[in-house]
């Protein structure tokens, strides 16, 4: 699990900050972009106030000489052909004195004052229609000339071809935008840019970028962004392939057993007289997908040391429900099924549970489920061990007591536990032979277990001689390559569909 959420968190932390750098630039271009466009905008009015400037002059000259006939005609005629302006005014004690429109109009709805701002916004509730102008005023001695403009020239001074970029004229706290008519400024406003005009007291006004926008990124970087992706995963595989390469065999089976390939093997157990199945010995194999099947003896010490035998062991009893509930039909009456358990997991506190729901999935009742307790690790013989087997053997589970004698206390186990089977390892079994003295050791054991009244299952059985030795001493029960290998799941539905029956000749 920690393999893959490194990799994971990598390949997100990657793509972050991948997207966030992308973000910086696309955001530090777009505000560049946005302050490009406001000084153009600035250097469009610029032009504009050079035609009201150059009106004003002749506004002067017409001052000077007194606004006859003549006057009045060049002040139309400047403002006619000034592509920008639209009306020029002179104002002589308040009252307009002179104008560029016939009969000395405004066009303004209120009387103009003496002011002192060189630029003023009127709304277009003063203007005749309706629409918002900017005035440029210039005393000149007891005169005063105002040059109106229109807000269209102003809009269209204003218009960039940027998108998402609004630029409004600001005079003062009066705004003039895209559209609309004038409106105040608020005095704090956030994501609000100016570029001011070094000239005059006017400022352009835009809204800038945000800092992120998911629109820029997808319209601006959608190809970056997914070349940020792949490459991403790509570092998270090569990660992965990196960690899995140098991981450690706890590692290794951790993944293995999440993953399922922690697998049941079944070592059939036989009546050595008659020579038929009586039940299974359930062994794990790691289904490699590259090794294939590996021997136990590989991987349990490592479960053992590192505590991945209880998650291995539950792994196997999961699947072993699953395997006798397909062929539960099939099964002999009374048929043994025996799984080996750790001294860890025996004395961990929900060993019982686990045990009871266990029992409690196979749809044949009858069967009889071995718990071996394996003299292979010490077992703590205490009051809750001894409680324990007690109620699993009262609730019809089998304690047996596997690879008897050759681990730490087999005999203090046959005294303080209730021990229904014990199961003789191979290694005593193996020295039968032809040889007189060969069951020695064999023969005590099995007096041992006569007196103490329990039942004995016999490994590790390849020979004839040792199925003979032991079928002369009533050992019923008996398993080994003589009769058969450990095989998964698809061979022993074989071997129990073709009902085996192994002939054995006792001599």
């Amino acid at each position: 699990m920690r393999n893959l959420l490194l990799p994971v968190l990598v390949a997100a932390l990657l793509f972050i900050f991948g997207v966030s750098i992308l973000n910086v630039q696309l955001w530090y271009s777009a505000k560049n972009d946005s302050l490009a466009g406001a000084r153009y905008a600035v250097s469009n009015m610029n032009v504009i106030m050079d035609e009201a400037r150059h009106a004003s002059e002749i506004a002067r000259d017409i001052s000077l000489k007194g606004c006859d006939r003549e006057g009045q005609y060049r002040l139309g005629t400047e403002a006619a052909l000034q592509p920008h302006l639209r009306t020029i005014l002179i104002l002589q004690h308040g009252e307009t004195w002179c104008s560029s429109l016939p009969g000395n109009r405004t066009l303004l709805t209120e009387p103009l004052r003496m002011r002192e701002p060189v630029l003023q916004l009127v709304p277009a509730s003063q203007v005749v229609n309706g629409r918002p102008v900017l005035l440029y005023q210039t005393p000149f001695a007891a005169s005063q000339i105002v040059i109106t403009i229109s807000d269209q020239h102003i809009r269209d001074a204003l218009s960039t071809p940027l998108k998402g970029v609004s630029y409004a004229l600001m005079v003062g706290n009066a705004v003039l935008g895209p559209t609309g008519d004038i409106h105040l400024a608020e005095k704090k406003e956030p994501n609000v840019g100016y570029v001011a005009s070094t000239t005059l007291p006017y400022a352009i006004r835009f809204n800038q970028p945000p800092i992120f926008s998911v629109h820029r990124l997808i319209k601006q970087g959608m190809g970056i962004v997914i070349f940020i992706f792949l490459m991403s995963c790509i570092a998270a595989y090569a990660l992965v392939k990196y960690l899995n390469k140098s991981t450690t065999p706890e590692e290794a089976l951790r993944r293995a057993i999440m993953k399922g390939e922690i697998v049941p093997f079944y070592q059939p157990v036989v009546n050595g007289k008659e020579g038929t199945l009586r039940g299974v010995e359930v062994l794990a194999r790691w289904k490699h997908p590259k090794a294939g099947y590996i021997s136990p003896a590989s991987f349990i010490p490592v479960a053992e040391k590192s505590g991945l035998i209880i998650p291995l062991t539950k792994s196997l009893m999961e699947q072993v429900v699953t395997h006798m509930n397909a062929i539960a039909s099939k099964l002999p009456e009374g048929f043994h099924v025996g799984i080996n358990f750790s001294a860890s997991h025996i004395t961990s506190p929900t060993f019982v549970e686990e045990c009871l729901k266990y029992k409690a999935r196979f749809h044949r009742k009858d069967l009889n489920l071995v718990l071996e307790v394996t003299e292979r690790e010490p077992l703590h013989v205490d009051e809750h061990l001894v409680k324990t087997l007690n109620v699993l053997h009262e609730n019809g589970f089998v304690i047996a007591l596997d690879d008897f004698g050759t681990g730490y206390s087999g005999l203090s186990y046959l005294h303080d536990l209730h021990i229904d089977y014990i199961k003789i390892d191979q290694s005593f079994v193996a020295r039968v032979s032809m040889e007189e003295d060969s069951t020695r050791i064999l023969d005590c054991v099995l007096d041992l277990a006569r007196k103490l009244s329990l039942s004995i299952v016999a490994e590790g059985v390849e020979t004839k001689e040792q199925v003979d030795y032991l079928n002369r001493n009533d050992i019923t029960f008996q398993q080994g390559y003589y009769f058969f290998k450990p095989v998964n799941f698809t061979e022993l539905i074989k071997i129990i569909l073709s009902k085996p029956k192994v002939k054995v000749i006792v001599e």
